[in-house]
């Protein structure tokens, strides 16, 4: 009766959808042959945005907004990441990178960053230059009330100012033991406002932008087999049994960034960096009753109880404070940056200080090297007092791509102290030293390219968590090697529409005496398979097929709520799969939706883990639409 109601279910939402589509087609379409009319003065073309890395680094690269359906059906952080990280199952639960990668921050961090990747990060602020007002709608409809709505404006004062802001919400409903249909998972809101202001008579120019998140999520602990331990027992999602019943995660965060530069002349600048940046995590149980099977939801989960046994409560804050200043300018082709940081730092748990107070000093530079726009090398360098730093260096053509980073970097504060309701530590850690070295050759023909890349990734004092959860630092070093790229192929006809065949393939070894410490998939695959054309009397940009990802078995990394940490386990075996998604995706005039069935080769009662005791996303009906308003 279950898998009746479902196919019912899921047949009336898959007839609503289409109903939905087939209107905003056949109203579109009207608007545009209404529009074909007048002429149409503000759009795409009129719109442009650029980076603060831009600015900082002199780079005059404006572009368009984009206008492309290629890859719109990836609208989730793990889809737009290539799913390089691991998830626990639904939108907007905790992250961990699959593929390990250095700390950007050679400073002192928190280390509770499982949620970070939902906040607005500087890179992703876009400061426009507008003609007209600019207004962006993405809604993502998902089935099992898998929800993101993200809205986003601009718009120019004058000719030198503009300002703007973004607004997305995640809403989630629990995937596994909903008690209704509005059983919340994960709440989430993030905020960024900004402005870029631009002197009209003297060559100075000032940006700044305020971000905040707000992310709370029911934490489930994953799905609890019966005591005969049968596979089947994780896939029964709505029917499950979880193994955390009041626990919730609570993380907010709070930013200010300014940055400012004036030009004295040509080769020489003064530039200004300004940021605050404050973040708290929250963690939240309470002892609960036993269930049917007498398993208790509190005592049954946690391995001690160090303050309380009858309810846990957890915090922690994280501030920071940094100023930058430097020099700057271009010399013919070569561009340089100098500059000095002092950055302030200040971390506390709930019952204990572990001493978080400290100033880091840093010196820094960058230079670059551009000829002609077809060939550039570039180079930087940052030193903590204190011994910690970064090297690095770029070298990007139309051929070759090669890039070698090596750094020292501190660890973060959540290894070396802390005391709560559940774990307690103190530890004196080295830092970490790492060194990555990627390459990669760009070979494009008629009707296929062939990109194979390298990457080597070294580790000394590598940190982890092991299966205790407890932080440890490996005495040994560690090489993580991957071999792959990507081989794409396509079969179109003299009008450009046709078959396209793209495929990822990474494959990796890991090597040294700390290898145990570092759990990867041997093999690693994402495939997109779709005809790419225009319907309605080349009207309408269309892209139809599968979009397939694979990997091997491993031993993944499971999680830790009650400290918002991955770490080692060898009971589960994360099994290999395939999981595939049908999409169609469609551009009328400025108007993008997809529909795409959500692992639609999902057997019954059967799926993939995100993360051990975590099931993957079960089979769904998902609808994405993006608006875009230029008057």
């Amino acid at each position: 009766m279950h898998f009746l109601h479902e196919k019912q279910s899921l047949n009336l939402r898959v007839r609503i959808y289409l109903y939905f589509i087939t209107v905003l087609i056949v109203s579109c379409l009207s608007a545009q042959i209404v529009d074909d009319s007048t002429k149409l003065v503000y759009g795409p073309e009129t719109t442009t945005f650029t980076s603060e890395f831009n600015l900082v680094n002199n780079i005059e690269s404006y572009q368009p907004v984009d206008t492309s359906i290629y890859l719109f059906e990836r609208q989730s952080y793990v889809d737009q990441t290539g799913r390089k990280f691991q998830s626990l199952g639904n939108f907007g639960t905790a992250l961990f990178p699959i593929f390990y990668t250095p700390q950007d921050q050679i400073g002192r961090t928190s280390g509770f960053n499982a949620y970070d990747r939902y906040a607005y990060q500087l890179s992703d602020v876009k400061y426009y230059d507008t003609k007209s007002p600019f207004i962006e709608l993405l809604v993502y409809l998902g089935g099992g009330n898998r929800n993101i709505v993200d809205i986003g404006f601009s718009r120019n004062v004058n000719e030198n100012w503009n300002l703007g802001f973004d607004i997305r919400k995640i809403t989630t409903n629990k995937q596994l033991a909903p008690e209704n249909q509005t059983d919340r998972q994960v709440i989430g809101s993030s905020f960024v406002g900004y402005t870029h202001y631009k002197h009209s008579s003297i060559p100075y120019q000032v940006l700044a932008n305020y971000s905040s998140m707000s992310h709370k999520v029911v934490e489930l602990g994953g799905a609890r087999p019966t005591s005969d331990s049968l596979r089947t027992d994780f896939f029964l999602f709505d029917n499950a049994l979880v193994r955390l019943d009041e626990a919730q995660a609570i993380v907010k965060t709070a930013r200010f960034h300014l940055y400012q530069d004036l030009q004295i002349a040509d080769q020489f600048q003064l530039y200004h960096t300004f940021d605050y940046r404050k973040e708290s995590n929250i963690y939240k149980d309470f002892a609960g009753g036993s269930t049917a099977d007498g398993y208790n939801t509190y005592n049954d989960f946690y391995d001690q109880f160090l303050i309380d046994t009858d309810s846990t409560q957890e915090r922690s804050v994280f501030t920071s404070v940094s100023n930058e200043a430097g020099l700057k300018g271009d010399l013919s082709s070569v561009f340089y940056r100098f500059y000095a940081r002092l950055r302030a730092v200040d971390f506390n748990y709930l019952l204990y200080d572990p001493g978080g107070k400290t100033v880091e000093k840093y010196l820094g530079g960058y230079v670059r090297f551009d000829w002609k726009d077809k060939f550039a090398v570039s180079g930087n360098a940052q030193f903590l007092v204190g011994g910690e730093y970064q090297l690095g260096g770029d070298i990007s053509s139309d051929l070759i791509n090669v890039s070698y980073t090596s750094k020292k970097y501190r660890v973060p504060f959540v290894y070396l102290n802390y005391f709560g309701n559940h774990h307690e530590w103190h530890n004196d850690f080295s830092s970490v030293f790492s060194n990555e070295l990627k390459g990669q050759l760009n070979l494009d023909f008629k009707h296929f390219d062939i990109r194979p890349k390298v990457k080597l990734a070294a580790y000394n004092n590598f940190i982890y968590f092991d299966q205790e959860i407890e932080p440890q630092q490996a005495s040994d070093g560690a090489l993580i090697s991957s071999l792959g790229g990507d081989f794409n192929l396509r079969f179109l006809n003299s009008k450009g529409e046709g078959w396209h065949l793209e495929n990822e393939v990474l494959v990796t070894n890991v090597s040294g005496g700390a290898s145990q410490f570092v759990r990867l998939p041997d093999v690693w695959y994402n495939g997109r398979y779709f005809w790419r054309g225009k319907w309605f009397d080349d009207l309408v940009p269309v892209e139809f097929g599968v979009d397939a990802h694979a990997r091997s078995a491993y031993y993944g990394n499971a999680y830790a709520p009650e400290i918002q940490q991955f770490y080692l386990q060898d009971e589960q075996e994360i099994f290999g799969y395939a999981a595939a998604n049908l999409f169609v995706n469609m551009k009328v005039d400025k108007f993008f939706f997809s529909l795409k069935w959500t692992h639609f080769n999902q057997p019954q009662d059967d799926g993939y883990f995100a993360t051990p005791n975590y099931p993957g996303q079960p089979k769904a009906i998902d609808l994405i639409i993006r608006w875009m308003f230029f008057d």
